[in-house]
C-alpha cells in the first residue's frame, strides 16, 4: 500500500520510511500558479532523500504562498522508485464585492473597512470577519441596531461576497442619569465618561455600547479610588419609541466608604516611623483613597531619595477588618542601601558646552544621590530652552563599586538659532514687518575658524548666552534693537544683560521716538531667589503733535533725556519658564528716575505675582493648568506721560485696545500713576503637546492717583500653540469681550502675541 502525508497532518497506516531516494516530483491540480513556483518552495526534489519531517516543512512553505485552500504531499512507490505527488487546491478569485442596504456609508468606504476587493484571492476567514468590521463601523457612527449578513451560498457558488446591511436608526445620547451616587456628584462622574450627551453642532452624542462599557469600568474605578471598595456600577438603556434617542441610566450601589482604622510602618530603619507618619496624609480615621496612598508613597520615596536611598520600594498592604468599612494599612518599606554619586557624564550636547549643563545641576560627585535635586535639575535644564522638550533625563547608572552610581545626563539639543522674515498685522502695533536673528545658545568668544564653520552654524554657539537683532519697520511702530544677555557671567552666579534700541511710535495725537540703552545685572541669592539692578539711559522726542492735544503732551514736547536705576527681587518656584504648571513667581522692584541725571525725577514701585496649579493630567501627561496673576504699580512724583502706567491689550486687559483703558482727554490716553490688575486663566490641551486652549477673566484699572474709582473686567477664550521651527516659544491668540467698562474705554475683540503673556 502506498504511503501518504496529508495537509491535515494525517498519515497512511503504513508510512513511507525515511531515507528512500525520490525519483520524481509531480505537481497536480494547479492552473493559475505555475509548477515552477510551487517546486521553488520545496526542499525535496528529484534525487533528495525522503523524510516525513521534510514533507511537513515543504507543506508549510507551499501554504505560505497564500494561493491554496488545500495542499497534499503524497509519496507513491512505482516501478522506477519513489515518486512524490503534490496535489493542490487553488484558492478561487473573488469575482465581486457587493453591498445592499447601505445608505450611511458608500460601497468604497465599506470595502476599505474590509480590506477586500474584487480580483483578490478569496480569504474566507477575512471575508467572514468583515461582518463584524462593518457592524463596528456603523456602531462607531451611532447605529446601535445595525445588523449585517453575508450570503455564504453566493460566495461558494459564484465567488461573490454580498453583505446585506440593515442599518436601523442612528442613536444619540440625550441624557445621562446617575442613580445612587449619594457621595460623589454627577459632574465628577460625568468627567470620567467618554459617553457624552448630544449638543447641537458641538457634541454629536453618538451612542457606542463598547464606549459605555468602558465608562462603567471608569466610574467604578473612580469610586474605588475614593475609598468605596465594595461599589457596584451597572447601566440601563432607555430608548425613545423611534429608537433615535437614548437615556443612559448609570446605577450605582456605593457601599461604605472605607476608612483607615490603623496605620503601621514596616521595614523602616533609616528614619523614625513616627517621623514619616507625621508627614503622611493617611491616618487613622481618614478615608482610604488612591490619591492619599499615591501622595504618601511618593512622599516616602522622596524622603528616602533625598538621602541617597534611590532604590527604596514602598508598598501599602491593606487588611480588611471584621468591622464594616474599616481597613488596617501597613506601609512596607524595603530601604535598600544608600548610593552616592560617582561620575557625572553628559550625552547629546553636540554644540552646547558641558559647563552650561553642569551649572544647572547643583549636585557634585561623592555626594549622596538626591532625587529631589535631580528633579529640579531636569526642570532647570528643560527651562533653558536649549534642549528638546521632554528630552532631558538624568539617570543613575550602577557601577562595579557597591553603593556608587554614575549619573548620566541625556539631552537633545533643539534649534536655538532663528532667522525670521515676515510681516503681519499686530493687534497692538498695526502693520509690522519683521526681520530678526536670534541665537539663544550664543557664545561671544567662539569665533569661527573658517567660513564653512560659520555658515554651518557651528560658530558663536554653545555658552547659553542670548544674542538678538530685531528690525521691525511698520506703519504705526518702528523698532530696531540689539540685545545680549549671559545668565552666568564668567561661570558665576551673576547675570548680565544689555540692549541698544531705536523706537518710533505713532501715538493717538503725537509721535514718540526713543533712542537709548539698558544694562542689567543680577545675582542668584539662592536657587529660587535673585536680586537685580537695571540702569537705563534714553533720549525721548515727542513731535508732530495734533492741533488739539492734552496739556500732558504739550509739557513733554521736544527732546528730553531720561535715566533711571531700578533694583528689585524676584522669587520663582515654578517648574518651567515658558510653560509653568506649578509654583509661583513674585517680583518686586523700585525704579528711581533721575538718579543719573536727566529731565525727570520720579519713583516707580511695582509688584507682580503669578501662581500656577495643575488641575488635571491626562494619560499623555498633558496638563490642565489654572493660573492667577496680580500686578500693582504706583508712581510717586511727576512722571511724564510716556512713563505712566497704561492698560489694555494682550498681557494686560484683553477685550480692550492697547492702551484703551484709563484716563483720556481729547481721545488721547493719558495713563495714570496707579495700576491694579488681577487675572485668572485656565489652559487645557487640545491636540498633542503643541496646541492648547484657554479661558480667561481679566480685571483691573488705571487711575490718575492712588485710588480705586473705576474697575474693568473682560472674559474670553483663546488658543496657545508652538511651531517646532521657532523653538519652544508659545504663540497666543485671544478673543475677549468686556463685561465691565468705563467711559470712553476702547474695545478690541481679538489680540495676539508671541511669547509668554501670563
Amino acid at each position: 500500500m502506498a504511503a501518504a502525508v496529508l495537509a491535515g497532518g494525517l498519515a497512511a497506516a503504513e508510512p513511507e520510511p525515511a531515507g528512500s531516494r525520490i525519483v520524481h516530483v509531480v505537481v497536480q491540480g494547479n492552473h493559475r500558479v505555475s509548477t515552477h513556483r510551487i517546486l521553488g518552495q520545496m526542499r525535496l526534489r528529484e534525487g533528495s532523500q525522503y523524510s516525513p519531517g521534510a514533507v511537513d516543512d515543504d507543506l508549510k512553505r507551499i501554504y505560505g504562498l497564500g494561493e491554496f485552500d488545500n495542499v497534499v504531499i503524497r509519496p507513491e512507490r512505482g516501478p522506477e522508485g519513489l515518486s512524490l505527488i503534490v496535489e493542490v487546491v487553488e484558492r478561487p478569485v473573488l469575482e465581486g464585492l457587493e453591498f445592499e442596504g447601505n445608505r450611511a456609508f458608500s460601497d468604497k468606504d465599506l470595502a476599505e473597512t474590509l480590506g477586500v476587493s474584487a480580483g483578490n484571492l478569496i480569504d474566507r476567514h477575512k471575508i467572514s470577519r468583515g461582518v463584524r468590521a462593518i457592524e463596528r463601523k456603523y456602531q462607531d457612527a451611532g447605529y446601535y441596531f445595525v445588523s449585517v449578513d453575508l450570503d455564504d451560498t453566493l460566495l461558494g457558488q459564484k465567488q461573490i461576497a454580498r453583505y446585506t446591511i440593515t442599518e436601523g436608526p442612528r442613536v444619540r445620547v440625550r441624557t445621562v442619569v446617575f442613580e445612587g451616587n449619594h457621595s460623589v456628584t454627577e459632574g465628577e462622574l460625568t468627567q470620567r465618561m467618554e459617553t457624552k450627551t448630544w449638543f447641537p453642532f458641538l457634541v454629536p452624542g453618538l451612542f457606542d455600547e463598547e464606549r459605555l462599557d468602558r465608562d462603567v469600568i471608569s466610574v467604578r474605578n473612580y469610586y474605588v479610588e475614593q475609598g468605596f471598595l465594595d461599589v457596584q456600577v451597572g447601566r440601563e438603556l432607555e430608548f425613545s419609541p423611534d429608537k433615535t434617542k437614548l437615556t443612559v441610566r448609570m446605577i450605582v450601589d456605593e457601599g461604605p466608604r472605607y476608612q483607615v482604622r490603623s496605620l503601621a510602618m514596616a521595614g523602616v530603619e533609616r528614619f523614625s516611623p513616627s517621623y514619616l507618619q507625621k508627614q503622611m496624609d493617611l491616618a487613622p480615621g481618614t478615608p482610604y483613597t488612591a490619591d492619599l496612598i499615591r501622595n504618601d508613597v511618593e512622599m516616602i520615596r522622596d524622603t528616602y531619595g533625598e538621602v541617597g536611598y534611590i532604590h527604596v520600594a514602598v508598598r501599602p498592604v491593606i487588611d480588611f477588618t471584621e468591622e464594616p468599612g474599616q481597613v488596617d494599612v501597613t506601609v512596607q518599606v524595603e530601604e535598600g542601601r544608600p548610593v552616592r554619586i560617582g561620575e557625572i557624564r553628559i550625552e547629546g550636547n553636540r554644540l552646547t558646552q558641558d559647563k552650561v549643563v553642569r551649572r544647572e545641576l547643583r549636585f557634585y560627585p561623592e555626594e549622596p544621590v538626591n532625587t529631589k535635586l535631580i528633579d529640579r535639575a531636569e526642570r532647570r535644564l528643560a527651562g533653558t530652552g536649549l534642549f528638546q522638550p521632554d528630552s532631558v533625563a538624568i539617570t543613575p547608572i550602577p557601577t562595579d563599586e557597591p553603593g556608587v552610581a554614575d549619573l548620566l545626563i541625556r539631552v537633545e539639543e533643539t534649534e536655538t538659532a532663528n532667522l525670521m522674515l515676515g510681516a503681519g498685522v499686530s493687534s497692538n502695533s498695526g502693520v509690522l514687518g519683521n526681520i530678526s536673528l536670534v541665537q539663544r545658545n550664543f557664545d561671544a568668544t567662539d569665533w569661527p575658524e573658517s567660513n564653512e564653520e560659520f555658515w554651518r552654524g557651528e560658530a558663536f554657539r554653545g555658552a547659553g548666552q542670548t544674542f538678538q537683532i530685531v528690525l521691525e519697520p511698520g506703519t504705526e511702530l518702528q523698532r530696531y534693537r540689539v540685545d545680549f544677555s549671559d545668565p552666568h557671567v564668567f561661570d558665576t552666579e551673576y547675570s548680565f544683560s544689555s540692549s541698544l534700541f531705536y523706537f518710533d511710535r505713532l501715538r493717538d495725537a503725537y509721535d514718540e521716538r526713543r533712542i537709548g540703552g539698558r544694562v542689567g545685572f543680577g545675582r542668584e541669592l539662592r536657587e529660587d531667589l535673585a536680586a537685580f539692578l537695571n540702569l537705563r539711559l534714553e533720549n525721548i522726542n515727542i513731535r508732530d503733535l495734533d492741533t488739539v492735544v492734552p496739556q500732558d503732551v504739550l509739557d513733554v514736547e521736544g527732546s528730553s533725556n531720561l535715566t533711571s536705576v531700578e533694583v528689585g527681587l524676584r522669587k520663582d518656584t515654578t517648574d518651567s519658564f515658558l510653560f509653568p504648571s506649578e509654583g509661583y513667581r513674585l517680583t518686586g522692584s523700585v525704579e528711581q528716575a533721575g538718579a543719573l541725571g536727566g529731565s525727570y525725577t520720579f519713583t516707580r514701585f511695582t509688584v507682580d505675582g503669578r501662581r500656577y496649579w495643575t488641575v488635571t493630567r491626562d494619560v499623555l501627561g498633558r496638563k490642565s493648568v489654572l493660573a492667577v496673576r496680580g500686578r500693582l504699580g504706583f508712581i510717586a512724583g511727576d512722571a511724564p506721560i510716556f512713563e505712566r502706567f497704561f492698560a489694555g491689550g494682550q498681557g494686560s486687559l484683553r477685550g480692550f485696545e492697547f492702551r484703551g483703558v484709563g484716563p483720556r482727554q481729547f481721545d488721547t490716553a493719558l495713563g495714570g500713576d496707579f495700576l491694579a490688575l488681577a487675572s485668572a486663566e485656565y489652559s487645557f490641551p487640545i491636540f498633542g503637546k503643541t496646541l492648547a486652549g484657554v479661558l480667561f477673566l481679566d480685571t483691573g484699572t488705571v487711575e490718575k492717583t492712588f485710588e480705586l474709582t473705576t474697575w474693568r473686567a473682560s472674559v474670553g477664550a483663546g488658543i496657545r500653540f508652538t511651531v517646532p521651527f521657532f523653538g519652544p516659544v508659545p504663540f497666543a491668540l485671544d478673543f475677549g469681550v468686556p463685561i465691565s467698562k468705563h467711559g470712553d474705554d476702547e474695545e478690541e475683540v481679538f489680540s495676539f502675541s508671541i511669547g509668554t503673556t501670563f
